[in-house]
């Protein structure tokens, strides 16, 4: 056990849900966060490998995920830790189910539809996965990682988010406000403003993050 790793480790995991539980009223905390702790987790794992729980404990392994899980800013240290984590849950020293949160994580990063569904977003009020591969199987999938029913998740995610709100944009021609539900990071959707016809295009930023689990 390393009980100086294990208790940064707790310590920036704790900034980590500190910054998100403020990111509706300003994200720029969590942007610093993230950007803190990038750095230091590459070189935690260049030194010691995947900090796993019988190196860090139970609690230190998850805020090990957490960091991985928002180390969005480097797509391939982020798919090295998945790597790493799944070798390591191999041998009982990491989660399952939060190798199946990285490993959605991952896919969406690279473009690919996700696995366990665990990367929502908001769809005419309610929560519902981003691309996903084969949503007739998703629970099965779900099962073999240790993760719930999709409408179970999809269920409690609502509870603890509460339903999604659409963004709301300015036309530029009359000023009126257009409700939209944006689309996935990195892809585009026009709108249409209903008063008077004036057309635009909006997109989200790669680097956005979508609602998951890895906040509780």
């Amino acid at each position: 056990m390393n009980p100086d790793l294990r208790a940064e480790l707790l310590r920036r995991a704790a900034r980590d849900q500190e910054a998100r539980r403020q990111a509706e009223r300003d994200w720029e905390p969590v942007a610093a966060v993230d950007a803190e702790n990038l750095p230091w987790l590459q070189q935690v794992i260049a030194e010691t490998g995947w900090p796993g729980r019988s190196l860090v404990g139970e609690d230190g392994a998850h805020a090990a995920w957490l960091l991985a899980q928002h180390a969005d800013r480097d797509p391939a240290f982020q798919r090295a830790c998945l790597t790493l984590m799944t070798e390591a849950a191999g041998q009982g020293e990491a989660s399952p189910s939060e190798v199946a949160y990285l490993t959605d994580r991952v896919l969406l990063a690279e473009g690919q539809p996700q696995e366990y569904g665990t990367q929502l977003a908001g769809r005419d009020g309610r929560w519902q996965p981003r691309q996903l591969r084969d949503p007739g199987t998703v629970d099965q999938r779900r099962a073999t990682a240790g993760l719930g029913p999709i409408a179970d998740y999809l269920a409690g995610m609502a509870s603890q988010l509460g339903p999604p709100k659409p963004a709301e944009i300015s036309c530029a021609d009359c000023g009126a406000t257009i409700a939209v539900w944006l689309p996935d990071p990195g892809e585009e959707q026009d709108i249409t403003c209903p008063d008077c016809g004036w057309t635009t295009t909006v997109w989200v930023s790669d680097s956005a993050e979508p609602p998951d689990g890895a906040r509780s």
